[in-house]
């Protein structure tokens, strides 16, 4: 079968500018599910959607769909998100000196929109190609940035490849995860008692205070090579003049050793739970489970297909250890051989966040190239 062929810049340029213009943050996808959705039925392709945003609060579901070709079965799945973290201005994406930056202060949305162009790029031309490729599978998630909750909620069945590869690792083309960790995340509930602060402070029970105390016991951070911690969100109080009854914590640790893991979770908890007694408060804790670590072999077939197709385009695998979790540990979990690859966005979550031009059609052809050696290197899985 042919190599790939050349990718118009120009069209995976027009397509992602397009995507990272609509704002999607978590459980808010509708508008950019409906954009994906409309352009693979006018490649004629039947795209499915799940339930997923009833579920869990939200405007759109998963999608999916698969794209016809010279095999029966799909012989791999691609994955990437739909939502993006919660952007704090608008989003006008310019092209400065080969890269694609947010001309605002805020995300840009490369993550995952770089994925997700070059997906209905390489689909547009596997559809259009006089020389058939195998055929694959389509899967885009919601709400990823949140707990990787549309993963959780793909239809059991939905997916009918051996094996995935998922395209959300910020780095240039060519790094392949092979190790990611578990995540256990812990909401924190401080419940005091209101009163003026300024005429009977000593009536009250201040919520706050219980709250910084319990964040200033911890170790927050990177605790050792495989563990970090860290207090993301903290909300509380109505006026500067009452004391506060009422504090809300959002915090998390992660860890490739799950040992480890626990022993953080339990720190913090136990944090928390010494900052409510000292301040006599109560505090309700919910700690939840976000995702399993994964460890793949480079020998596994899911990895060596990556590596044939990263060398077919003269590009040498960098093998990635990760702090970061994806959509990957979630399809590992449920049996399904995947591999998290770097997509070519930087600095995500940031007003700094970019993605060059040159890494878009690039994963393009990293994309056909996989379809087209996957019957030979990953049709076992594993």
């Amino acid at each position: 079968m042919s190599p790939v062929p050349e990718v118009n810049q120009e069209r995976v340029e027009e397509v992602f500018a397009r995507l990272v213009a609509v704002p999607s943050p978590s459980r808010q996808e509708r508008e950019v599910a409906d954009l994906v959705a409309g352009y693979l039925r006018d490649l004629g392709l039947e795209v499915r959607e799940d339930d997923t945003g009833s579920a869990i609060g939200g405007t759109a579901g998963n999608l999916w769909c698969r794209v016809p070709g010279s095999t029966g079965r799909p012989v791999v799945a691609l994955g990437a998100h739909l939502d993006t973290v919660q952007p704090t201005d608008a989003i006008e994406p310019v092209l400065r000196d080969g890269r694609f930056v947010n001309a605002r202060n805020t995300i840009l949305g490369a993550d995952n929109k770089a994925a997700v162009a070059a997906m209905l790029v390489a689909t547009e031309m596997a559809v259009s190609s006089s020389t058939p490729l195998p055929a694959f599978e389509l899967v885009f998630t919601v709400a990823e940035e949140v707990g990787v909750l549309g993963a959780k909620h793909l239809p059991d069945g939905a997916l009918a490849s051996p094996v995935a590869v998922v395209f959300d690792s910020a780095g240039s083309v060519g790094g392949v995860v092979l190790k990611a960790p578990s995540e256990q995340s812990i909401r924190a509930t401080f419940r005091g008692k209101a009163a003026h602060a300024g005429l009977e402070p000593e009536l009250g029970r201040n919520a706050i205070q219980a709250a910084a105390r319990s964040i200033a016991a911890m170790k927050l951070g990177r605790l050792d090579e495989e563990t970090t911690a860290n207090v993301g969100v903290i909300h509380g109080g109505t006026a500067q003049n009452i004391v506060p009854d009422l504090c809300v914590v959002q915090a998390e640790c992660r860890s490739h050793n799950e040992a480890e893991l626990a022993r953080t979770a339990a720190a913090m908890v136990d944090a928390f739970q010494r900052g409510a007694a000292e301040v006599g408060v109560d505090v309700d804790l919910d700690i939840a489970s976000g995702y399993r670590a994964f460890s793949l072999s480079r020998r596994s077939p899911v990895v060596s297909l990556c590596r044939a197709a990263l060398s077919e385009l003269g590009i040498a695998p960098r093998w990635v250890t990760t702090g970061g979790g994806s959509d990957a540990n979630v399809f590992i979990a449920r049996g399904l051989p995947t591999v998290n690859l770097d997509c070519g966005m930087a600095r995500v979550h940031t007003p700094e966040e970019y993605v060059a031009a040159a890494d878009l059609a690039l994963l393009v052809r990293l994309m056909l190239t996989l379809v087209r050696l996957a019957p030979e290197n990953g049709s076992r899985g594993g």
